[in-house]
């Protein structure tokens, strides 16, 4: 709602506010706060200004970060991209050198999620037909799937 404040946040602000001042001095504080904001920005911006007026270029206030200020002010374009191209090859070079384990994983888990599903299916079909039911070791399966289907966990 507010530069992150939440409705809620901004209501526990307000009666904080209420109980320190009191509703007859809030006024004023607020009158006094947004004065001190008014100020905070004229300084800022002069200040942008003078640097500006200093440095001979235009300046504006996001650009006082160091990191945007250098390679805004500074670097050439040429300077960036050899600054950074020994990073993007790196960066290839790795996914290029990842990409056969991650095609394994897809391949193994898809194989997996295969099994997994035929799994259910065997035993959705045993369940059904009553195959085995007389046997004592799948009559707990058995009596687990009736109504419902199976699932990898019942069989497992």
């Amino acid at each position: 709602m507010f530069g992150g404040l939440g409705g809620t946040e901004f209501l526990v602000i307000i009666l904080i506010a209420i109980f320190l001042w009191g509703p007859d001095k809030l006024p004023k504080a607020l009158a006094n706060l947004r004065r001190f904001i008014s100020k905070a920005r004229n300084m800022a911006s002069n200040a942008a200004a003078d640097l500006s007026r200093e440095i001979g270029t235009d300046i504006k206030p996001e650009d006082l970060n160091p990191k945007t200020f250098v390679r805004k002010h500074i670097l050439t374009e040429e300077d960036q991209e050899m600054l950074t191209s020994p990073l993007k090859s790196t960066m290839r070079d790795l996914q290029d050198g990842t990409k056969p384990l991650k095609d394994g994983l897809t391949d193994a888990t898809r194989d997996i999620e295969s099994t997994r599903r035929s799994v259910n299916r065997g035993s959705l079909t045993r369940g059904e037909n009553g195959s085995g039911a007389n046997d004592a070791g799948d009559a707990a399966p058995a009596e687990r799937t009736r109504g419902r289907a199976a699932s990898f966990d019942d069989v497992t």
